[in-house]
C-alpha cells in the first residue's frame, strides 16, 4: 500500500492542485460579481466592461479542465479588479478629506477627571459638559 500510496503521489497533487485552483477560482467569481453589484453605477463603464470580458474568461476556462489555464485567466481578472478598485477610489477622493463621522462641534465637551478623594484614594470619573 505505500508503495501504491508513492507511486500515484504526484497524480494526488496535481488532482489536489486543480481543486484548490478550480475552488480559488470559484471564490474570486464570487467576490467580483459581489463588488460588481455592490458598487453598481460608480464604476466606469470601460472598467466594467473589462472586469466582465476577464470574469467571462475565467468561467470559460473552467470548461477546458486546464489548471494553467484557470490561474492565467485568475491572475488576468485579479489585475483588472485592481483597475477597478482604483477608479473607483479615484472617483470618491482620498479617505479623510471631509468631516469625520460624529465630529460636528456640538457645544459639548466630554473629558475624563481623576480626583482623590478624603482617604487618598483616586476616583476616575466621566462627565460631559453642555455649555
Amino acid at each position: 500500500m505505500v508503495k501504491e500510496a508513492e507511486r500515484f503521489a504526484k497524480e494526488d497533487k496535481e488532482k489536489r492542485d486543480a481543486i484548490d485552483t478550480k475552488n480559488q477560482a470559484d471564490s474570486v467569481v464570487y467576490q467580483t460579481e459581489k463588488q460588481l453589484k455592490e458598487l453598481g453605477d460608480k464604476v466606469p463603464a470601460s472598467v466594467k466592461e473589462k472586469v466582465e470580458g476577464q470574469l467571462k474568461e475565467l468561467k470559460d476556462a473552467f470548461s477546458c479542465n486546464s489548471t494553467q489555464a484557470i490561474k492565467d485567466a485568475m491572475a488576468s481578472l485579479n489585475q483588472v479588479v485592481m483597475e477597478l478598485g482604483q477608479s473607483v477610489y479615484s472617483q470618491s477622493g482620498a479617505p479623510g478629506a471631509g468631516p469625520t463621522p460624529g465630529s460636528a462641534n456640538t457645544g459639548q465637551t466630554s473629558s475624563t477627571r481623576k480626583v482623590a478623594d478624603g482617604d487618598g484614594d483616586v476616583i476616575d470619573a466621566d462627565f460631559t459638559e453642555s455649555r
